[in-house]
């Protein structure tokens, strides 16, 4: 999933000139694409019936959407905040900024689906108060949510990001101080280690909430991130960079990638006893190797493509992806009662193809809202 894991060829490492930190760094339209299809790998899995999620669902063994996110997020977050890391107030001023926007999002989509609920409850259609259920969004449940305590289902990734942003700046300038980085990857190791056995942000979601499914491990999945930074922050020329794309690497992490796969989609039976250890919830030990590997391949695999390359419509929604994120997440309730119902294998198709339509409008209007900000600059 990463170009920055990835060396490029020989001709265009010749090309390459490095950017000093303190330049703007160029999008890279290689991640928006990567982003705008975990985009719609996850709205597809949040609607679409079990025999069409059987194949878009962790497809490629125990690594779901939502980890490609995070991984992306830390990617993103050191190509984006790094070449300010000289001027710390600065840093930690940008960072609280984008910790409030993406906190803003998270209301706005709250406030949203809690009115859908209180609308369905006392007035709506049948379906309306389906879209939205009750229990999940009961009036006493709003404070919580807010504080980042509650989360209804589909409200997992915002909050988590919220709480990333904060000590980030940290993190990145550690990444970036020669001899450092060690330490932060200890530092995330021993935090998933020990979110093997306690989850205190599920403690605190259960007395408040009757809700009883397994909210994702804030200690385990900052892991993911973690890696993000790590890899975004390596130089091209470096010998981690030089170690990890060797040919014996690529190929223990296909094979890592290849028996996952074949656990996943029950080609080799897997013990129930070793469940644990592709926990999603906790970020189980398998599961995260199987992270890492697709990972390494992925970048592997990005890196024979120029920056600019892309598809053009997912590089649109993932240039977007906060409003098409908090978008995707409203338009899953609302959805969700009509692909419950049983439907004809076409009538299904043609809605799914809808829904993924869909998810342009709110890029297309950030677009257009980005564009009219800038023309009043001008």
């Amino acid at each position: 999933l990463l170009s920055m894991v990835a060396r490029p060829p020989a001709s265009k490492r010749a090309a390459r000139v490095m950017a000093p930190d303190d330049l703007p760094v160029a999008r890279d339209a290689r991640l928006d694409t990567v982003r705008g299809a975990l985009l719609v790998i996850m709205t597809i899995d949040h609607l679409a019936p079990l025999w069409i999620t059987r194949y878009s669902s962790e497809s490629l063994g125990f690594v779901s959407a939502m980890e490609g996110f995070f991984v992306l997020f830390g990617v993103a977050y050191a190509l984006a905040y790094r070449r300010v890391l000289h001027t710390p107030a600065l840093a930690w001023s940008k960072s609280l900024r984008r910790a409030l926007t993406v906190y803003g999002y998270h209301l706005a989509t709250l406030a949203l689906a809690f009115g859908i609920a209180c609308v369905g409850l006392l007035q709506g259609p049948a379906w309306l108060a389906r879209a939205a259920d009750v229990q999940q969004f009961g009036p006493s449940l709003a404070l919580w949510a807010a504080m980042l305590i509650y989360r209804p289902q589909f409200f997992d990734v915002l909050p988590a990001y919220v709480l990333l942003l904060l000590p980030a700046p940290v993190l990145l300038r550690w990444l970036c101080r020669p001899g450092a980085s060690a330490w932060v990857l200890l530092g995330s190791a021993a935090g998933w280690l020990l979110g093997q056995w306690f989850n205190p942000w599920e403690q605190l979601a259960r007395a408040v909430s009757p809700i009883q499914w397994v909210w994702p491990n804030l200690l385990t999945w900052q892991a993911p991130f973690v890696i993000g930074l790590f890899c975004a922050t390596r130089e091209p020329a470096g010998p981690w960079l030089a170690a990890v794309n060797s040919r014996p690497v690529r190929l223990l992490c296909l094979a890592i990638v290849g028996v996952c796969f074949a656990l996943k989609h029950e080609l080799i039976t897997l013990s129930p006893s070793l469940l644990p250890l592709f926990d999603k919830g906790n970020l189980g030990p398998a599961r995260l190797l199987n992270l890492v590997a697709l990972v390494l391949l992925g970048g592997w695999w990005m890196g024979r493509f120029a920056p600019a390359s892309k598809v053009t419509w997912l590089a649109f929604l993932g240039r977007h992806s906060l409003e098409v994120f908090s978008f995707h997440i409203l338009l899953s309730y609302a959805l969700m009662p009509l692909f419950a119902a049983p439907l004809a294998t076409p009538v299904t198709l043609v809605l799914l193809a809808a829904a993924l339509a869909a998810l342009s409008l709110p890029a297309w209007l950030h677009a257009g809202y980005q564009r009219r900000g800038r023309q009043r600059t001008a």
